[in-house]
């Protein structure tokens, strides 16, 4: 998969939240994954 790292982990979760493309999220771990239109998970990390 890939990962990305936000310049504002806040702010891209909750566009990705309002979006609805959140597949998974590990809140112990500070991470979350959202589905690309082709069904890639991509993981957005702070």
């Amino acid at each position: 998969h890939l990962a990305f790292q936000a310049d504002n982990f806040e702010e891209a979760h909750k566009k990705h939240e309002e979006m609805g493309c959140i597949c998974f999220e590990n809140e112990a771990m500070g991470i979350y994954f959202i589905e690309d239109p082709d069904g890639y998970w991509l993981e957005v990390l702070p």
